[in-house]
């Protein structure tokens, strides 16, 4: 099979484009974009790469109808929960690299509106749920290459609200979820590049019509108040030091993200003079 002979040189190196036409021809677009799914967690990094491009390529073919977007939805889904309460092993690359097909699924039916708006709610319930309840946070395996299955989730939420039926009444559990992978325990972003994610998601809806009062309110409330019986630099406080350093290092990345896109200039500018505020909260300076 010419697919066969794909995934013997995908796992060899990295490319940038592919030729998926012969073993379309061959076996029927279905039938490859079945043998992409199901190797989308593969736990070898070139072709695990490779199959997450070659999927994204079938979409940009324009090969796949409605019924075989609907088709890897419902095969996304479960691939998307599978192993999230096991611990740390191998299905956390599926969980990863699925979010982006889940993806794909939302921006077809942007232009293709093959969703009905109860199914779109269903998939947008799951990716919710999802990023609260994913907390395989680690960035790299070696051996195994990228997991990063926060930021790959993100591209979930920033589909759903790119989506053209996207409503604002749905702001508030995407903050809350974008929230949970801010101040999260355990989480990666500092160490990897989540935190660019994170502030995707969060120009993406100021970019949508969000107000900047909304956000300026939710990031008030991401460090929660330190009780006043809790003293400095004991066991205690340390939690909500390292919820200020993450919430800190979330903004500077936010900050740098308008900025670069020079969009929402009063929004960099309370960034950066709320930034003080934050530190004395943390610190006990502002009761």
């Amino acid at each position: 099979m010419i697919i066969e002979k794909l995934f013997e040189d995908w796992q060899k190196d990295l490319y940038d484009e592919f030729d998926l036409q012969p073993a379309i021809d061959e076996i029927g677009v279905r039938k490859v974009l079945d043998i992409l799914l199901d190797n989308i967690g593969y736990p070898e990094s070139y072709l695990r790469e490779n199959v997450l491009e070659a999927t994204g390529a079938l979409t940009e073919m324009a090969v796949l109808t409605s019924e075989d977007y609907l088709h890897a939805l419902n095969r996304s889904i479960p691939i998307l929960f599978k192993g999230i309460d096991d611990g740390e092993n191998d299905d956390v690359f599926g969980r990863g690299f699925v979010s982006f097909v889940i993806a794909m699924v939302l921006y077809a039916d942007a232009e293709m509106g093959f969703l009905s708006d109860e199914h779109r709610m269903e998939i947008f319930d799951k990716a919710v749920e999802y990023m609260i309840r994913e907390k395989d946070r680690r960035g790299f395996v070696y051996g195994k290459g990228i997991v990063h299955t926060i930021a790959h989730g993100l591209s979930m939420l920033e589909a759903m609200i790119e989506h053209p039926k996207f409503s604002e009444e749905d702001t508030s559990r995407i903050l809350e979820a974008v929230k949970i992978n801010v101040v999260g325990k355990g989480r990666f972003a500092a160490d990897d590049w989540a935190d660019e994610s994170l502030v995707d998601v969060i120009s993406a809806l100021l970019n949508k019509g969000i107000a900047e009062d909304t956000i300026k309110e939710w990031i008030e409330n991401l460090l929660p108040p330190v009780p006043t019986n809790v003293r400095k630099y004991t066991d205690e406080h340390y939690p909500y030091v390292q919820m200020f350093s993450d919430i800190r290092h979330f903004l500077m990345c936010l900050y740098f993200e308008l900025k670069e896109k020079a969009m929402n200039d009063g929004l960099q500018e309370w960034i950066f003079e709320y930034l003080p505020t934050l530190q004395g909260k943390a610190y006990l300076r502002i009761r």
